[in-house]
């Protein structure tokens, strides 16, 4: 539970917004960024993957429980009991993973980039396998079992072969309980709001931006490739009698320099402006300290420019310390100087003003 006091704060940010639009903004409410909870990708909620000695443990510890009647009636309820376990959990992995074809182009692509689709569809189909192989081994063994002298001998040489068919897909296991932690990162990004994407090269001050825009909390720090991925923030404006929603995405750094020889931290940033953006604001560091040229910025400007059928805000931070180098809107991340301004830009831009 949020308490009063925040809530009021949360207010308070939200009308200086709207104020700052109109430019009667205060001073603070540039340094005051309005904080919405940002929850996981609701798309992939999909549960922790167990191993194969996990998978084991779970199936083997439900049979286990199972301690009356004789020893056939027992072995026949172990083996039931594992087979439904096992039956249950494999497909429940199967199912929680989205059906890749019915995705936005924007995930599937994210999807290659940051797991690997064709292997992320592999294990998955190895994992169904498996699923189905285990079904069919316990069929035929519960009716062996039925009949059988020693029905704890068939038993036992049935979790061995069960065993062996979870431990040839154990590398499957890893990799999908690896693919759901990295998808249950991935933003959740509403197509239908307006989408402003953050733009520049690595260390200009893209972090820093974001943070007095929207809700995020980005990792600022002074070396380039801070931001791993895309990082999503969010600011509500009441106006009138309904709350509009802008999303802010900061894209990682890009460098000047032909798609093939880009990394995978770049491509995510690329298929986010080929995908989302409804509005880019790029960023350029006059000052160099970021460590890059100004022809440099300026070439992967005009490359996001002739490439992206999206119109584009230049922005020149850390322009307290420049004086100004470009005919660039004016910002400083430091001062807050020029951020209402931007801040109007992007509302006009939006046609939420």
């Amino acid at each position: 539970m949020q308490s009063r006091a925040m809530l009021k704060e949360k207010d308070a940010y939200r009308l200086s917004f709207v104020a700052c639009m109109s430019g009667k903004c205060s001073y603070a409410c540039l340094h005051t960024p309005f904080y919405i909870d940002i929850h996981y990708n609701s798309m992939f909620r999909i549960p922790t993957i167990l191993d194969a000695d996990e998978l084991l443990d779970k199936a083997f510890g439900r049979a286990k429980k199972i301690t009356t009647g004789t020893p056939k009636t027992r072995a026949v309820g172990k083996l039931m009991a594992v087979k439904k376990t096992l039956d249950t959990t494999l497909d429940k992995y199967v199912r929680a993973f989205p059906s890749f074809d019915s995705l936005h182009p924007f995930y599937r692509e994210l999807i290659d980039i940051t797991i690997g689709m064709d292997k992320l569809k592999k294990s998955l189909g190895a994992v169904d396998w498996a699923r189905k192989k285990v079904n069919t081994i316990s069929n035929k063994a519960i009716k062996k079992a039925k009949r059988a002298e020693d029905a704890i001998q068939v038993l036992k040489e049935t979790y061995g072969r069960i065993s062996s068919v979870l431990y040839q897909i154990n590398d499957h296991l890893v990799f999908l309980e690896n693919a759901r932690r990295t998808l249950r990162k991935t933003p959740s990004i509403d197509m239908e709001t307006p989408t402003v994407i953050l733009a520049g090269y690595p260390n200009v001050g893209k972090s820093s931006l974001l943070k007095l825009l929207s809700s995020a909390e980005p990792v600022i720090a002074s070396y380039p490739f801070t931001t791993k991925g895309l990082v999503l923030g969010h600011v509500e404006i009441d106006e009138r009698y309904e709350k509009r929603k802008i999303q802010f995405i900061e894209a990682p750094g890009l460098l000047d320099r032909p798609h093939e020889k880009r990394n995978d931290i770049e491509r995510q940033g690329i298929t986010a402006l080929r995908y989302l953006p409804d509005l880019v604001v790029f960023i350029v560091d006059a000052s160099l300290h970021c460590g890059y040229t100004l022809e440099s910025q300026l070439n992967l400007l005009e490359e996001i420019r002739d490439e992206f059928d999206v119109e584009v805000i230049a922005v020149e931070n850390k322009a307290d310390i420049t004086g100004g180098a470009t005919d660039f809107l004016k910002v400083s991340c430091t001062t807050g100087h020029g951020v209402a301004q931007l801040k109007r830009e992007i509302m006009e831009k939006l046609e939420l003003l």
